[in-house]
């Protein structure tokens, strides 16, 4: 506490003690505080004794009452330091000093009469609103709130005390039990980072990864490739570590970053899983080459893992087909037919090689096989809808069949080349696929509207999905498409209203939909009612950080601003392209509410009730 030798006159003038005679009031008070041992002396209960003869004499006197106690407490004189401890709080609710003596003095005692501390718990909560930088205060309360059973109390306050002394890691491992047993996600985040922060045991590292791998598991990818970053540097030579950042980093498509982190771990451990998830990294940066020339070497080896083998097989069809190398393609699977789970896929790479040939007759026939024996694969499901006569080589069908074969096999490769985001290339194989023969089919139209949105050509990609209106009006997919495109350029909010209304009404558990909707509303000025949607989405996809947002955005406007940075802040637990936006647009939030919190504490000025005890011990 302060030594107020230097200040007290002011302080005692300001109390109201100049009504006494002022020179007896100031010399008492200074030769009190010289008694005192905070003041340097050694016999406090004589300067309880004078403390009492002020408090007599300026009965109003908080400050007059504080000292009182303090000398009180130092001669051990505890239940007798209470009542003019309360005394003073209750003169000055304000008073930060006054309510930490309380406080704390309450918590002393309560070891003897645990009804007293609940009132400890309450006063130490004012007492560090009002000195929230005094590490003290934090630490009684969090173990008060402990005793009283209030989980919520006292991660709060082991959290607070955890800011203010970040090495004091007793607060933050008891910040994380409350969290955990609370399912307080933020908080046992920031308690776990914090026990790792410097130089953590084996047991600190533990509970870091484990809630890494539960981040990866509710899809917080942001927050996992934080967590294991973190272990990763504490733990650099665990190849596994580096593979789970790059996993998540490819995730996000942050491919380049990705195959940095499978670079590491491969040259800390070189495996099978690793060389594939480099091949796939390769595949998404366009360097196909590369990822063809490590698969081949991956496939001439043994592979244990039966995905790992049927993945780089499926994998390095692909890069030969987005090379033009059909006939490699080919040859490679006619000495490697794979096994039979992969037979469906096989055998349509085999069409597609076949039909970039210009091998009709051979692609035909492997068409009709895989039309006869995979009927649920989709590239063979949209072959079964040819006209019957395309289906068969005969003379005077030959052009129409050779078309309709290349605009299969350009629909089918545009569908590759979305798969690695190479959105340029989709459309140049759609557009080249709609000179071959009408479309048929309204999922092509939306890929190309995809395609189209993705390279910022938007009018393009609306004027391609009104094509698929026209040609599926009911189809919900193509509703709540459409109904978002407009939403978003707010070209007809009545019209994407009804469209999305349409979807979520075919199809009410879905969550992008429902999210859809919610948004509209909200774009309508129907607050409330897309605040109610908005919370069924969340609902139904936890860990869309698009919904997040939106429903932030929604609570913003009514008000609701603490709720709303909680959304925002879960939002940013993903990893999603507007991120920085998002994230400059909390940090503003925070700092309205923090404005809005400012002198703010618990019931600093309400009178302090009385105790429950019936001793009398406050009256003198």
């Amino acid at each position: 506490m302060p030594d107020v030798r230097l200040t007290i006159l002011a302080v005692l003038l300001a109390a109201g003690l100049a009504a006494a005679p002022a020179e007896d009031v100031r010399a008492m008070m200074l030769q009190a505080r010289a008694l005192q041992l905070r003041g340097g002396g050694s016999n406090p209960a004589a300067a309880a004794a004078l403390y009492k003869r002020v408090a007599t004499l300026v009965p109003e006197s908080a400050e007059a009452h504080l000292r009182l106690s303090e000398a009180l407490q130092e001669a051990q004189d505890m239940e007798a330091a209470l009542p003019p401890a309360r005394r003073a709080a209750a003169l000055a609710p304000k008073h930060a000093e006054a309510r930490a003596h309380l406080g704390l003095l309450l918590f002393q005692l309560a070891p003897k009469n645990p009804a007293r501390l609940a009132e400890a718990a309450r006063e130490l909560r004012v007492a560090a609103g009002l000195l929230p930088q005094d590490p003290e205060l934090w630490a009684r309360l969090g173990e008060a709130s402990e005793q009283l059973k209030d989980n919520e109390g006292a991660l709060r306050a082991w959290l607070r005390l955890g800011r203010l002394r970040p090495g004091f890691m007793a607060a933050w491992e008891r910040a994380a039990i409350h969290a955990r047993a609370l399912q307080n996600y933020e908080g046992r985040r920031e308690a776990v980072l914090a026990l790792n922060a410097r130089t953590p045991d084996d047991r600190h590292l533990r509970m870091l990864e484990d809630l890494a791998r539960e981040q990866i598991q509710a899809g917080y990818l942001a927050h996992a490739e934080e967590a294991f970053l973190l272990l990763a540097r504490h733990l650099p030579g665990e190849a596994a570590l580096w593979e789970n950042v790059a996993l998540v980093r490819h995730q996000t498509s942050r491919f380049a970053e990705a195959l940095e982190s499978l670079d590491r771990a491969e040259a800390i451990k070189p495996t099978s899983r690793t060389s594939f998830n480099i091949a796939h990294a390769l595949m998404n940066l366009g360097r196909f080459q590369e990822a063809e020339i490590r698969l081949a070497g991956l496939l001439a080896g043994k592979i244990e893992e039966a995905p790992i083998a049927d993945g780089s097989q499926a994998l390095y069809a692909e890069a030969l087909l987005l090379q033009g190398k059909g006939g490699a393609l080919l040859a490679y699977l006619k000495d490697h037919p794979g096994r039979p789970r992969q037979a469906g896929e096989l055998q349509m790479f085999t069409c597609q090689a076949l039909i970039s040939r210009n091998d009709w007759k051979s692609a035909l026939a492997a068409l009709k096989e895989g039309i006869a024996r995979f009927p649920k694969v989709p590239f063979f499901q949209q072959a079964a809808e040819l006209p019957p006569e395309f289906l068969e080589y005969r003379f005077f069908s030959r052009k129409g069949t050779r078309a309709a074969l290349e605009r299969l096999h350009l629909e089918g490769m545009a569908a590759i080349w979305s798969e690695f985001q190479r959105w340029d290339k989709c459309l140049e194989a759609l557009e080249k696929a709609r000179t071959l023969g009408p479309t048929r089919g309204v999922d092509i139209l939306i890929m190309q509207s995809a395609a189209y949105d993705h390279l910022g050509r938007h009018e393009d990609s609306l004027r391609v999905m009104r094509e698929a209106q026209k040609a599926a009006p009911d189809n919900p997919m193509v509703q709540n498409n459409l109904g978002y495109l407009l939403l978003e350029r707010e070209q007809d909010l009545e019209e994407a209203a009804a469209l999305i209304e349409a979807s979520a009404k075919a199809t009410p558990d879905n969550g992008n939909v429902v999210d859809s909707l919610g948004w509209v509303q909200f774009k309508l000025g129907r607050t409330a009612e897309a605040e109610a949607t908005l919370r069924r989405a969340a609902e139904l996809s936890p860990f869309s950080p698009e919904v997040r947002k939106h429903l932030g955005e929604v609570l913003v406007k009514q008000g609701k601003l603490a709720e709303a940075a909680e959304q925002w802040e879960r939002a940013l637990a993903f990893v999603f392209p507007d991120r920085p936006a998002l994230e400059k647009r909390l940090g503003e939030l925070r700092i309205r509410l923090a404005k809005e919190q400012a002198g703010k504490v618990e019931d600093p000025q309400a009178p302090v009730p009385e105790p429950d005890d019936d001793d009398g011990e406050d009256r003198l």
